[in-house]
């Protein structure tokens, strides 16, 4: 019972955190009063410039788009459905199939202009906020978290998962296509809304267990 508490407290944290994060920094957007980390942080990481770094963030920027993280989906889904994992075929699905379609509407709905401070080394279009890039990233990572959580990869992960989606996350902020605080807002919505989509799966695969 005390861990079972104890697993719902650290899950709540989980999502509600987030939420109110997002909801603080969509606020500020609202009011056009961007958080003040957004430019120093930016401006930092201009100075750390390298042409070394240069190619590296802009392999791992392509790496990670929508595009690629879309490909990676579908052949983890392809797999899942071999394995008739349906449950996890659903959350990867709605998980990260409703946060690339949440992205799009929250661009459309702040309409954000992205950065413009230097001559960047690749071309973007489209409204900053939040980062697509960020969101499907955090989606697929947090589905595959959540997939293989009761297995012997939890860890593995964990850590992989966090270092890939940090290091997309930080490319876009590195290139000055994305404000710091687009990116985590973007990892903010992802994180809630696949834990929503997991707990409203799951609760309907309880209840449907319990009527069979």
């Amino acid at each position: 019972m005390h861990k079972e508490l104890l697993r719902k407290i650290l899950i709540s944290l989980l999502f509600w955190v987030p939420v109110i994060i997002f909801l603080k920094l969509a606020g500020e957007i609202i009011e056009k009063e961007p958080p003040r980390f957004d430019l120093s942080i930016l401006y930092w990481l201009h100075q750390q410039a390298t042409p070394l770094l240069d190619s590296i963030f802009i392999f791992v920027t392509e790496a990670g788009g929508i595009v690629s993280m879309t490909v990676i989906s579908t052949l983890i889904l392809i797999w899942l459905i071999y394995k008739k994992q349906y449950e996890n075929v659903k959350l990867l699905i709605v998980g990260f199939g409703g946060a690339v379609a949440a992205n799009v509407i929250l661009k459309t709905l702040f309409q954000r202009d992205r950065p413009s401070l230097w001559h960047q080394s690749i071309v973007e279009t489209g409204f900053s906020f939040p980062s697509g890039h960020a969101m499907a990233s955090a989606a697929l990572i947090t589905c595959l978290v959540i997939m293989l959580w009761s297995t012997k990869w939890r860890w593995l992960s964990v850590t992989l998962g966090s270092i890939i989606v940090l290091a997309i996350g930080t490319s876009r902020a590195y290139l000055g296509v994305h404000y710091p605080s687009d990116i985590i807002a973007g990892w903010c919505v992802s994180v809630a809304w696949v834990l929503l989509v997991t707990y409203l799966i799951r609760t309907a695969y309880k209840r449907k267990q319990r009527s069979s």
